[in-house]
């Protein structure tokens, strides 16, 4: 079996240090995320950009250009260390609980990861950069050599006709996030015992809670397919 990443152990243990014990499964984050994250939930039927849209254009809230409207199952918006993350309140309970473990992946690695990682890297400089000051020369450089990013906005929404993700660092981003999602609902240690990958699937998704394409996204993280031989490939090939 696989083990996680250690980048996923790390953020993982952080959440559940400050949110506190983590919940029985299938574990409903909700309460932990208002616990441990500046986050608000927004549960909303019939979950769309466009009310995603309209929702922060009621508060105020300035938002990017995301594209033309499509139907959503979660959506997260952060400012400043702060956010709101919408779910759709349509969806049966495991799509939203991986949904709403998804986008609290999200707002880990891609808001307060960074955020923690620029304090390090600059102290107070780092949140006033990331909070929207421009970055001097000396700041844009010593970021360039932590391999760090001071871009306050990162907008991870752009999708093909498919609704896949249209781009590298969105099918980067989506895959981490889902990494930390799989962690955080089922941690990988407690499945060690499971070899064979339909079993590992059945238990993901009545044990854990987690919708069936997630639970076998993750069973074939877990226990990925070993290599075919170059023999038999090539045997096969003249059937």
């Amino acid at each position: 079996m696989i083990a996680p990443p250690v980048w996923v152990h790390e953020l993982a243990a952080r959440f559940w240090a400050t949110a506190g014990p983590p919940p029985a499964f299938p574990r409903d984050l909700t309460r932990a995320v208002t616990a441990a994250l500046r986050l608000s939930l927004v549960g909303r039927p019939g979950l769309s950009l466009a009310v995603v849209r309209a929702y922060l254009d009621r508060l105020g809230v300035p938002v990017p250009f995301w594209g033309p409207d499509r139907p959503l199952r979660a959506a997260l918006y952060c400012w400043r260390g702060t956010g709101f993350l919408f779910l759709d309140e349509n969806d049966p309970p495991a799509e939203r609980r991986f949904s709403l473990a998804h986008e609290v992946a999200h707002y880990l690695r891609d808001c307060d990861d960074l955020r923690r990682r620029a304090v390090r890297a600059l102290g107070p400089a780092g949140l006033e950069i990331l909070n929207g000051r421009t970055p001097t020369t000396d700041e844009r450089i010593a970021a360039v050599l932590r391999d760090l990013s001071l871009h306050p906005h990162a907008h991870l929404m752009s999708r093909n006709a498919d609704g896949r993700p249209s781009g590298e660092a969105e099918r980067d981003a989506e895959s981490r996030a889902d990494r930390l999602a799989f962690e955080l609902l089922a941690p990988a240690e407690l499945l060690t015992d499971e070899h064979e990958p339909s079993a590992l699937v059945a238990r993901l998704e009545t044990v854990y809670g987690l919708p069936p394409a997630a639970a076998r996204d993750y069973a074939t993280l877990l226990l990925p397919l070993p290599p075919l031989d170059p023999l038999l490939a090539r045997l096969g090939g003249q059937v």
